[in-house]
């Protein structure tokens, strides 16, 4: 215990490190960002809980650059064993002990006193209370986006967290990575690139469908009443594999894994996926990721869902229920438009991503490019030096996983923090209700409540599964 205490208290003293300003690549972080953190004594102990896609293609690799894997957390057996393998290989590399303990139960985890830092990568309807629990237990906590799956969640992150203390970065990479180029975008709106801004259209793309998913038998190496969590109980159900390559590669149709986003129960389909991202990429270039910016005013224009609902919620229990289609005008008090849509090629000429428009002209961004005549502009005009660091109100971090961790040793909040996280993804899941009631909403983001609508608020909590509750 004496051991454990000093690491804290060195990870909590330290002072900061100073950040690069260079671009460095998005899904892994360089040997020379662990450089400062290369002493036993720097280095934070990290357990996993949630080991899919995001595990293996970033958050291993990126978080063990800093400190070893201690303990790997997953009900799904099999994936447990390949997360394993991968938590040992990165312990062997940088110099740490193979041992890597593995648990179906994430409580197990959190009881361990060693364990320094938490990074979650469950599906969406785990994230806030296993998040929550983490900080009640001392962790610092790293965990994908979405980070709730409730208004009323995102309230009671920012309560727990202001109480204990805890540093929480979310992963909505979008802010550090990806060469800068959605900061860079956002930067160039808030230095007047396109003048006044009249429209922001954020294509998220369309969610899957699927036929009748038949009846199948839970797997043995899966501990289903667990993967459920605070969601209602349902029956396993289970499909074709239909994904050769792509997020849902290798995997059957069903409720789990990659294709459980589908389902509200446990997820918002892709207004809380990629809006998650591009949301927060648009309201960030707009300055209004704050509760002082006035009622908002949301207009489903569109919506096309797998199955019928009633009241807000899907009739079959069958197939996929999230809105497949959509096509949504939010309109904030100052008159600036944001559309949300499924596909914007055929109205605005390109796929998923950001189209800023405004007074003075408009631009592209997405993961791939930033692109129209403000960007060229920038050749002969370049952004002021101090535009990136004003944005972030920090020194511009190198990564986002660096900027978690230089965080845990200063205390200070990261890039990606609770509250601006909160209020924007409080915006995709009014955009939801709105869609799943078909009706216009006028959503207050000071109160965090529906004006005029008892049914809507109806959605900003959920009932909870008895012996799932989320506890503060």
């Amino acid at each position: 215990m004496g051991q454990v205490n000093s690491r804290r208290d060195f990870l909590k003293a330290s002072t900061s490190l100073a950040v690069s300003a260079g671009l460095a690549p998005w899904y892994l972080g360089s040997q020379s960002q662990a450089n400062n953190f290369r002493s036993p004594s720097e280095q934070p102990t990290i357990a996993f809980i949630g080991t899919g896609i995001r595990y293996h293609t970033y958050l291993a690799r990126a978080a063990m650059e800093f400190g070893p894997c201690a303990a790997i957390c997953d009900v799904d057996a099999i994936q447990a064993g390949r997360a394993v393998q991968v938590g040992k290989d990165q312990n062997r590399e940088h110099g740490h002990s193979p041992l890597v303990p593995f648990y179906e139960d994430y409580r197990r985890v959190l009881d361990r006193n060693d364990i320094d830092v938490v990074v979650i990568a469950t599906p969406d309807h785990w994230h806030t209370k296993i998040a929550i629990e983490a900080m009640q237990a001392g962790k610092d906590v790293y965990c994908e986006k979405p980070l709730t799956l409730t208004i009323r969640e995102g309230q009671q992150m920012l309560e727990v967290m202001n109480r204990t203390k805890r540093v929480v970065q979310v992963g909505t990479q979008q802010r550090t990575e990806m060469e800068k180029r959605f900061a860079t975008a956002a930067a160039m709106v808030r230095d007047g690139r396109i003048g006044k801004v009249k429209r922001v259209t954020c294509a998220i793309g369309a969610a899957d469908v699927c036929d009748s998913l038949p009846l199948a038998k839970v797997p043995k190496v899966l501990n289903w009443d667990m993967w459920q969590g605070q969601a209602p109980k349902a029956e396993y159900r289970q499909g074709k594999i239909i994904h050769l390559d792509g997020w849902g590669a290798g995997f059957p149709l069903g409720r789990t894994h990659r294709h459980y986003r589908w389902f509200y129960e446990y997820a918002g389909g892709r207004v809380t996926d990629w809006g998650a991202h591009h949301l927060d990429i648009a309201m960030w270039a707009l300055d209004k990721l704050h509760a002082d910016i006035g009622n908002i005013t949301i207009k489903p224009l569109f919506a096309k869902h797998p199955v019928p609902l009633v009241n807000g919620m899907p009739t079959e229990d069958d197939r996929f229920n999230t809105a497949s289609e959509l096509e949504v005008r939010v309109t904030f008090a100052d008159g600036i438009e944001m559309m949300i849509v499924h596909d914007a090629q055929e109205n605005h000429g390109f796929g998923n991503g950001i189209l800023f428009q405004g007074q003075k002209g408009r631009f592209l961004v997405n993961r791939g490019k930033l692109v129209g005549g403000p960007v060229e502009q920038l050749k002969e005009n370049p952004l002021p030096q101090d535009a990136l660091t004003k944005l972030y109100g920090c020194d511009v971090p190198e990564s986002h996983m660096l900027n978690f961790m230089e965080c845990i040793k200063t205390r200070n909040k990261p890039v990606s923090d609770v509250e601006s996280h909160h209020r924007m993804l409080s915006v995709c899941h009014a955009v939801n209700v709105a869609l799943r009631l078909d009706r216009e909403q006028v959503y207050d983001p000071k109160t965090e409540q529906f004006v005029g609508d008892a049914q809507s608020n109806t959605f900003v909590e959920r009932e909870q599964r008895k012996g799932f509750e989320i506890k503060t």
